[in-house]
């Protein structure tokens, strides 16, 4: 494929899914890693490769996007600094460390859990019917909790490419009575510090076989900086609709994404 052709690609792949980062709060891998699975192929790097550079270019492209959300939402006030650096804490820890076992652990067994988890999470949100723009449940567990959400959290997240925002969110609404906006902003800082970690991971790593111009470690550029800047233009634009947006609607969207998240991961056991 020419190459003009897939920088446009990936640019406006990229700001498609940066519009569901800043709506969500997500790192935009649900949609990254598809398309880099599909498109990557068609580049020079060396196939055997294929699925770490897959995860690698993925978290890089979350982390400008996830990083362009949670500066902005840290300006509109949307963020719980305290849990998020909870959160942030565990999460970074866990999402430096995986990187470096992701080469030789099959995650299947995390996979299934993780498809069994959000699955769950997708359903209640789906059929829920109070109204979450008046009332937020009131649950509130310890803190100090949140690090080892992050911890595990964080974990799955190197694993899978996907920056972690689709347990975060859940876990900020249904276990610490956050609201959903909030929720979403909170989680924008961590998912953008978890995939900044794993990019620093996923490109200290030496791969083995071929590298080629435009890679670093399991991180290609050529096509992780386009689909990047591309979804940090969209995320500012995503986080003005999520502003103007009910919960209920936004809880819609987030259900139906996470339907895709468990459709992925089955399609990748």
């Amino acid at each position: 494929m020419n190459e003009i052709i897939l920088l446009i690609v990936f640019l406006a792949v990229g700001f498609f899914a940066g519009i569901f980062v800043g709506m969500l709060g997500i790192g935009g891998g649900v949609l990254f890693v598809p398309l880099l699975y599909i498109l990557l192929p068609f580049t020079n790097i060396d196939q055997s490769n294929l699925t770490y550079i897959v995860l690698g270019t993925s978290v890089f492209a979350g982390s400008l996007a996830s990083l362009s959300a949670g500066s902005r939402q840290l300006f509109l006030k949307n963020v719980n600094v305290k849990k998020a650096a909870l959160l942030a804490l565990g999460s970074v820890i866990s999402s430096a460390i995986t990187p470096m076992f992701v080469v030789t652990v099959e995650p299947i067994y995390l996979k299934i859990i993780l498809v069994i988890i959000i699955s769950l999470i997708a359903a209640k949100m789906l059929f829920e019917n109070k109204n979450e723009d008046v009332e937020v449940k009131k649950h509130h567990l310890n803190n100090y909790y949140l690090f080892i959400f992050g911890l595990i959290i964080g974990a799955l997240a190197a694993f899978s490419g996907i920056g972690g925002g689709v347990l975060y969110v859940p876990i900020l609404i249904y276990l610490y009575s956050t609201e959903l906006k909030r929720a979403v902003g909170t989680s924008s800082v961590v998912v953008a510090l978890t995939m900044i970690s794993s990019t620093i991971a996923y490109a200290s790593q030496q791969p083995v076989g071929e590298i080629v111009s435009g890679q670093y470690g399991y991180i290609y550029l050529n096509a992780g900086l386009p689909l990047g800047v591309g979804s940090a233009f969209g995320a500012l634009f995503g986080i003005k609709l999520v502003t103007n947006s009910s919960a209920k609607t936004i809880k819609k969207i987030f259900a139906a994404l996470l339907f895709l998240v468990v459709l992925k991961i089955i399609l990748d056991i």
